[in-house]
């Protein structure tokens, strides 16, 4: 059987590496397409879809790689002082469009925090893959609050949305590697159900800590803890306290 398991992951990820590249060239001759003026609107919707279904793809392709790669041992992290705020407000920023599509209000609530020690990029991973889902499963006229605060020794990220929720019977598996929920099943909302399994598996490399909390028809909390750096707390405990 671990043999078989060995076999398993070193197969997905010997071809979501060779996919990358074809999928990467497709994407980039698009974009060479779209750029000839003489294109007609619908030879550009065309393209448009195109475009879409292959960064689909690519998202799918390095959401394996690296799910394999943590897998074999191989993912490391490059940590340095983090900015969360920064990194949640240009998560928020970047999914502003997503949200007014859907006439989603998202909003940031932020505070500026005692460093953290982490991966700049895996963190906004993390959020990007949080506020994603949470705009997935809210329907249009809703609303999606991402929220950065402080504890006794952790910084705290919560993403809050207005949608659908989790029935009782599936929150156990919410950070499971390709849960899909009986909500995203009957909403035929899209997706692969890494999204959280990747969000989960980067907080715990971090020694953080991920839960949530979720009603159904009433919306989904999920909620992140990382440890603030261990010299900020050596010099300030009263301060972050308050």
């Amino acid at each position: 059987l671990r043999q078989l398991d060995a076999l398993k992951d070193e197969f997905i990820s010997l071809v979501s590496h060779e996919l990358r590249t074809p999928l990467t060239s497709i994407r980039g001759y698009v974009e060479l397409l779209e750029d000839d003026a003489g294109l007609t609107e619908e030879q550009r919707r065309f393209l448009g879809i195109v475009d879409r279904n292959a960064g689909r793809l690519l998202d799918l392709v390095s959401d394996l790689l690296f799910l394999a790669q943590v897998d074999a041992g191989q993912m490391t992290f490059d940590l340095q002082p983090v900015d969360l705020e920064a990194i949640v407000l240009e998560c928020v920023e970047s999914s502003l469009p997503a949200a007014d599509a859907k006439r989603i209000a998202l909003r940031a609530h932020t505070e500026r925090l005692h460093e953290v020690e982490g991966d700049a990029a895996r963190l906004a991973q993390v959020l990007d893959n949080l506020v994603s889902n949470a705009l997935k499963f809210t329907p249009e006229g809703g609303r999606v609050d991402v929220r950065l605060s402080a504890a006794v020794g952790s910084a705290v990220i919560e993403v809050q949305d207005t949608g659908h929720g989790l029935d009782a019977s599936d929150q156990d598996q919410l950070f499971e590697r390709f849960f899909r929920s009986s909500r995203a099943a009957e909403n035929a909302v899209p997706g692969t159900g890494l999204g959280l399994a990747i969000a989960k598996t980067i907080v715990d490399r971090h020694g953080g800590r991920n839960a949530f909390e979720s009603t159904g028809d009433a919306g989904t909390t999920v909620r992140v803890e990382l440890p603030l750096s261990q010299r900020k707390l050596a010099r300030s405990p009263k301060e972050l306290a308050a």
